[in-house]
């Protein structure tokens, strides 16, 4: 019963999150499930390094370029991993969120470029000073690398910077500072806190095996 009641608790907080961090109103209609059109296709796993009372979420735009129209995809928990989705190919952006235990919310948000028959892994997870997330190819369960193609799109307080001005990871300048990528402090807008990186969150054996029976 527990697990049951914190499910829908979290459903609702992350949504909630989503809407106000978006609109910024008090009212907002319920965000509409991801749903991949047809034509060639990617798999995108979703995976969550939370404790127990977090949750979180990763949504897809409709539009790529502008960070239009959000779309839900999955949310997980300490206990429950999202499903493997089915997504478009070509350039797409994730918004990834995480509701803390004290109801703290950070997101991180990633744009890409998944290539037909490949296998994508969104990382979550919670740290002392907020979250970090991070898209990983993950198309051979052995060797589980960073997706190249991603470019972080929210910066300096900017929540959809122009591609024109962000930089791919798998450029030499994005792999030099690759320590510092995908994290985000609370509350959001704060500079981020001067201190040692946080850790990146783990693919354990079992994450592996789910890929490869996928």
């Amino acid at each position: 019963m527990k697990k049951r009641r914190w499910s829908s608790r979290g459903r609702t907080l992350l949504a909630l999150a989503a809407a106000t961090l978006l609109g910024g109103c008090a009212t907002h209609a319920p965000i509409a499930k991801y749903v991949a059109p047809a034509g060639a296709r990617a798999q995108l796993v979703m995976r969550g390094d939370v404790q127990s009372g977090e949750g979180y979420g990763v949504y897809l735009f409709d539009d790529a370029v502008q960070c239009a129209g959000l779309r839900q995809v999955g949310l997980g928990a300490s206990n429950r991993h999202p499903e493997t989705t089915a997504i478009a190919t070509g350039l797409q952006t994730a918004e990834v969120f995480v509701v803390k235990a004290n109801r703290s919310v950070c997101r991180v948000r990633w744009s890409f470029e998944p290539a037909a028959g490949r296998k994508y892994l969104v990382t979550a997870a919670t740290t002392t000073g907020g979250c970090r997330a991070q898209i990983m190819d993950a198309t051979d369960p052995h060797k589980i690398v960073l997706e190249p193609t991603s470019r972080r799109r929210d910066v300096a307080g900017r929540m959809c910077v122009p591609l024109a001005q962000t930089t791919r990871l798998g450029d030499a300048e994005a792999r030099a500072s690759a320590a510092a990528v995908g994290e985000a402090d609370l509350p959001i807008g704060l500079a981020p806190p001067q201190g040692p990186a946080a850790r990146v969150p783990v693919v354990s054996d079992d994450d592996l095996s789910q890929l490869q029976g996928k």
